[in-house]
């Protein structure tokens, strides 16, 4: 893709967190088109005469390197051109949306005659950047990674004319000059968006600990903003072309001023800032889904950037970390500021929305709102969620797939991240937890998944050439379940343990959230096993597709793992499958139900009481206790549901979520919630009001109610 650039950096070693400054020129005639081909570690922005051009890497591996090509025509100007990039090295290991690789940028501009104007080599000028405050390591959390510090007391006007300190950069060895073009589109940057100031007044920290702790625990005095900003009336928007909102701490408080706005409805975009401020000072930045604090929830995790302001006008964009929120926060350290704007530019994936009218209200209204959920959680890739994690795994994009067939009509995105996610296969033979990512955590159930939604690719896309691809990865999967068959428990496979790096996990519900195994025991579990009855059927139709490997030799398989189900686990004194057997024996949950009648375990059994905890999901009037699904699970309980009765069961599924999912507008949700409980979940206090998997009434509206 390259023809003579080659990988740089700065002059000295890098370090994990830095962001490194290159500049370059050329000349252009005019009546040409040109285009950008680049790629990075970690990420980049490009500017060509002081505006931005490019940005964002494409996630990926270090053995799977993805370039950019850009059209960036309207860009460049007949005469001297000026190019200035921004590389943000992250460094760190062990984060759910990163593989470390070493600090690397690669450029070239050509135009339409294949003339190369301009490309990276050691001739490129390079620095390490005085805007930000470097090799912090400020992580927000494991799985999103690191934020930053903006120091714009130091910062210069490098993008758009020549500056002091840049020298010569060094040619990096070792980068793999091995490249795939970027599989999807490039994210769309949108627009400021408009940014109420919903909540002012003073505040004093209480404690000296980090940023997102003294955002957390302020002592926040509340005024109302005319008596601050006496020019505007109550909660004032902020937006282009807008009045600036004064704001002056009033004599009797104490401490800087502090304010949050609201962007209206959940939101993933970059932060953009234009104040003014009468001394350097800094603003702490917090940003998040809901106010249920009374604030922002900054502390778990570390939803936080710093922002160290000049005497004067600031205007500043992040092209960089992109935050998934409703509400940002802004505390200025200061007893003035003026706010010309302080909110969030939308970056999204380009897609054609369907429009969907059924002529039910609630149900068009629900439905919008799942597209909005599936589009924030869509970005280089599927996330789970855009605030808290935005990564990448089977289970999740699985549901994601499956409704984004039917909202969007498209299918280059699910193949794109199908194809990551095959890099992730590890020396186990199982998938890593996130993609791309170095953890050391694997979730084996979720590497059936992987197959699972590989076949339902091909099914709504009838494009097999994926699966091709990706067959040896697809075939060693099943090879290391196969491995684990035991004979002493009718064929079935243990639960993986021994090491810390498994995790049999498959619901956030007791019994089902599992732990990491460091013990040997004999432990079976019926949700791994029903997993893997389903994968080896996917797997049989994936080679009938292909036209690779031996179809029938799954489907036996399936049958054998179905028939050692249906011995060990079911219980004919109850008619339903326990949830494991070797520990916690005698606890049953509803996925475990599901999914063995949906993988065909129940076949010629009685079902009489699994479709009745199916049914409302969990106990219906029985002697003991089942354990229902959380949203993250429902497909398979629906999906069993209907494999037995469709007209039966279809209206219960469609009142269930017309029930829950307006339960959740009726609190306010812009996107619909990781779990029934909303912002409470999730050990208490970081529920994401945003999950991917949770737009799944887009997928049941489209097959049953039409």
């Amino acid at each position: 893709m390259f023809t003579s650039a080659k990988w740089i950096w700065r002059k000295d070693e890098a370090m994990a967190d830095e962001h490194v400054d290159f500049v370059d020129k050329f000349v252009a005639k005019a009546g040409a088109s040109y285009t950008l081909t680049i790629a990075s570690d970690s990420n980049y922005a490009l500017y060509i005469n002081g505006t931005l051009a490019a940005f964002g890497q494409y996630a990926d591996y270090p053995k799977y390197k993805v370039a950019d090509v850009v059209d960036v025509t309207d860009f460049i100007r007949e005469g001297e051109n000026r190019v200035a990039i921004v590389v943000w090295y992250y460094g760190i290991k062990n984060t759910s949306t990163y593989y470390i690789g070493d600090a690397g940028l690669i450029y070239e501009i050509k135009d339409s005659a294949g003339k190369i104007l301009c490309s990276s080599s050691e001739e490129t000028l390079s620095r390490l950047s005085p805007a930000y405050v470097q090799h912090k390591g400020d992580l927000i959390s494991g799985q999103l990674g690191l934020t930053y510090r903006r120091n714009e007391q130091a910062a210069d006007n490098f993008i758009s004319e020549d500056v002091p300190g840049f020298e010569k950069s060094r040619i990096v060895e070792g980068i793999s000059y091995k490249f795939s073009p970027r599989p999807i589109k490039k994210l769309e940057l949108r627009d400021r968006l408009p940014a109420r100031i919903c909540q002012q007044g003073t505040f004093n920290y209480t404690c000296d600990r980090e940023t997102g702790p003294n955002l957390q625990h302020a002592a926040l005095s509340f005024h109302f903003v005319i008596s601050m900003a006496s020019d505007c009336g109550f909660n004032p928007v902020l937006k282009d072309g807008g009045k600036a909102v004064h704001m002056k701490a009033p004599e009797y408080a104490d401490g800087g001023i502090y304010f949050i706005v609201d962007i209206g409805s959940e939101t993933s975009g970059f932060i953009d800032l234009d104040i003014e401020v009468p001394e350097d000072c800094r603003i702490d930045i917090g940003w998040g889904e809901h106010l249920a604090d009374g604030r922002i929830r900054t502390a778990v995790p570390q939803f936080w950037s710093e922002f160290f302001a000049k005497k004067g006008h600031n205007s500043f964009f992040d092209p960089f970390r992109r935050m998934g929120c409703r509400y940002i926060e802004f505390f200025v350290h200061s007893r003035e500021v003026k706010i010309n704007y302080a909110g969030l530019r939308p970056t999204v994936y380009p897609l054609n929305v369907k429009k969907y009218k059924s002529g039910n209200l609630l149900r068009d209204t629900i439905y919008e709102v799942c597209q909005n959920t599936l589009i924030q959680c869509m970005h280089e890739h599927y996330e789970d969620c855009p605030n808290r994690e935005q990564a990448l795994y089977t289970l999740d994009s699985r549901n994601q797939m499956l409704c984004g067939y039917y909202a969007f009509g498209e299918t280059e995105f699910p193949r794109a991240s199908l194809r990551l996610i095959a890099e992730g296969l590890t020396d186990e033979g199982l998938l890593t937890l996130c993609y791309p990512s170095d953890m050391d955590l694997l979730i084996p159930c979720y590497s059936c998944a992987y197959i699972i939604q590989t076949a339902e690719y091909i099914e709504h896309s009838g494009d097999a050439t994926i699966a091709a691809e990706c067959f040896d990865v697809l075939s060693t999967l099943i090879t290391t379940f196969v491995n684990r068959m035991d004979e002493k428990a009718s064929g079935l496979v243990p639960n993986f343990s021994g090491h810390k790096r498994y995790w049999n996990f498959y619901e956030w519900q007791p019994t089902l959230m599992g732990e990491t195994e460091l013990k040997d025991y004999s432990c079976i579990d019926g949700p791994l096993n029903a997993f893997f009855s389903l994968a080896l059927q996917s797997m049989a139709y994936i080679c009938t597709a292909t036209g690779l490997g031996d179809a029938q030799y799954y489907r036996d398989l399936a049958d054998t793992i179905n028939r050692g189900i249906a011995i060990e686990l079911y219980n004919k004194e109850t008619g339903l499958f326990e949830t494991r057997i070797g520990k916690d024996t005698g606890r049953y949950s509803v996925l475990s139900n599901a999914l063995c009648l949906l993988c065909g375990a129940a076949d010629g059994l009685d079902l009489t009481n699994i479709l009745r905890i199916l049914a409302v999901n969990g106990n219906d009037g029985l002697d003991y206790e089942v354990i229902p699904n959380t949203l993250s699970m429902n497909s398979f309980r629906f999906d069993a549901l209907l494999r037995v009765d469709r007209e039966k069961y279809k209206n219960i599924i469609l009142d269930e979520l017309d029930r829950d999912y307006l339960y959740m507008l009726r609190g306010g949700a812009t996107s619909f919630w990781e779990t029934i409980m909303g912002e409470s979940d999730i050990i208490g206090v970081c529920g994401s009001l945003c999950h991917g998997w949770s737009a799944l009434p887009i997928y049941y509206y489209e097959i049953l109610d039409n």
